[in-house]
């Protein structure tokens, strides 16, 4: 049996992560406090009206270490399900990363990216709950 599916959900879910919360830190960790006066403070100035500057810049580079750090674990932990689950060798194994997998994407983004996480959760459901085809034939199904 195939585990196809399994890899090409995880990794949908990788890209996205690394995309967004990557691509997130590398903007903020790329911008210089400057940059981020002139761009970012005129637009939070409004929502966040008593953060100085000097803060909202802090508050940003600590929430792009976050998103940075989660990427970066997503990324192995999802590598590591994918090797498990190649050849159809340990499908539980890999449940168990992606299940991790999901689970640091809910923590390390504070659930801002739980739809991402959503589809490591998939993934582990359908290591998990997916049978090769032998057994199911020998159950008579």
């Amino acid at each position: 049996m195939s585990r196809r599916p399994e890899k090409i959900i995880a990794i949908i879910g990788t890209v996205l992560v690394l995309l967004f919360l990557g691509g997130f830190s590398l903007t903020i960790f790329g911008m210089d406090e400057a940059t981020f006066n002139e761009v970012v403070v005129p637009i939070f100035k409004e929502t966040i009206p008593g953060m100085d500057a000097q803060d909202g810049f802090e508050s940003m580079r600590t929430l792009a270490a976050w998103f940075g750090v989660t990427a970066f674990l997503t990324l192995v932990l999802v590598s590591l399900g994918n090797l498990f689950v190649s050849h159809n060798k340990y499908p539980r194994r890999a449940a168990i990363f992606y299940g991790a997998s999901g689970v640091i994407v809910l923590l390390g983004s504070q659930f801002v990216a739980y739809h991402f996480a959503f589809l490591f959760f998939v993934t582990m459901g359908m290591c998990l709950l997916r049978k090769p085809a032998e057994e199911n034939n020998e159950a008579g199904i």
